[in-house]
């Protein structure tokens, strides 16, 4: 059994200097936050020695649970690496599928995660250059605090809904970062929405 628990950037190198070490019916755990293209290629030079490789896919930060973080398995013998996880106190919940299938659901929800992480740095440096910090953080927090299902559903129904006067406020807070000499990547605007549409919402129309 081993665990790979590197950097997404290192995964293929360690697997590589791992795979002489490897016996036919080893298990390679492979836990990086890579692309779903470096999962396959992680199972494609363990399975040439004989051994099988499982995807992990890290769902929290680990600082808050350490062991018991939960971490999503796929691959042939994602079940049997959860096994030997859970008699260890890990956290695993077996998908099956292929490699990689665990990272696509780690990289989703990056999307969101470390765009709002984005976007609250843009905006918190925004906000204290307009001499604005400490009334912008309250706002900040009792918005994030009070989001619920029908938040997001808001989100993205309203971007359909509303998007030509939203394109219209994006471009108003552009301009205002660009006078405070604020970067705002993250700050784009909507116009897309009013060429096309926004996916819909699980369990509506």
């Amino acid at each position: 059994m081993v665990i790979a628990v590197t950097t997404g950037a290192d995964s293929l190198a360690a697997c590589e200097e791992s795979r002489p070490n490897l016996r036919p019916g080893a298990l390679y755990a492979d836990p990086s936050t890579s692309a779903c293209g470096d999962k396959l290629r992680v199972a494609e030079l363990v399975a040439s020695g004989g051994a099988s490789a499982v995807d992990g896919a890290i769902m929290a930060p680990i600082p808050l649970r350490g062991l018991a973080t939960p971490i999503l398995a796929s691959g042939d013998d994602a079940a049997r690496f959860a096994d030997f996880a859970g008699r260890h106190g890990m956290d695993m919940t077996p998908i099956g599928g292929s490699p990689g299938d665990a990272a696509a659901r780690k990289l989703l929800r990056s999307v969101p995660v470390k765009g709002l992480s984005a976007l609250v740095i843009e905006s918190r440096r925004a906000a204290e250059a307009a001499g604005l910090g400490e009334w912008f953080w309250e706002h900040l927090l009792e918005t994030v605090s009070a989001a619920d299902e029908r938040f997001v559903v808001r989100l993205l129904e309203g971007a359909g809904q509303y998007s030509v006067r939203r394109v219209h406020e994006m471009h108003a807070a552009t301009w205002m970062l660009e006078s405070l000499g604020v970067p705002h990547a993250m700050t784009a605007t909507l116009e897309e929405v009013t060429r096309t549409d926004v996916p819909p919402s699980p369990g509506r129309p």
